[in-house]
């Protein structure tokens, strides 16, 4: 059996947990329905530079939900989404974690210019298909 599934999912897992937990006096709640999971999709990080073109994390037209952690910042994140309402665009302002309920479009930039960044982790999860419901 392969445990780096696994192992990664665990580590992406205690990595939102403890951001968090670091900055939970920020944090606002929001309804989360886990029974609409389908699959564990993907995870990862990097580093968005300003001045950069937005990346792309989800750009396939089915619904997720991403947990966005932004770890460390010097600057402002914006995402830009969309849910089932339509396309949508948020701030994100300095390190924090959201979750995101999208429908199919899920995209980070770093605003300002090349002298800025954040660093960022997420976890991407499959929500089910409600179209036979």
């Amino acid at each position: 059996m392969n445990l780096q599934p696994v192992m990664r999912a665990i580590a992406m897992s205690a990595l939102l947990c403890a951001a968090a937990f670091l900055y939970s006096d920020t944090a606002r709640a929001q309804v989360f329905d886990f029974g609409q999971i389908d699959a564990f999709e993907s995870l990862g990080s990097g580093t968005q530079r300003g001045g950069s073109p937005p990346k792309t994390i989800v750009d396939d037209g089915e619904r997720h939900t991403v947990f966005f952690t932004i770890i460390e910042s010097n600057t402002d994140a914006k995402i830009y989404w969309r849910s089932m309402d339509g396309d949508q665009t948020t701030l994100m302002h300095g390190p924090g974690v959201k979750a995101f309920q999208t429908a199919g479009t899920f995209k980070v930039e770093a605003l300002g210019d090349d002298s800025r960044s954040f660093k960022y982790g997420y976890v991407l999860l499959r929500l089910k298909n409600n179209r036979g419901t």
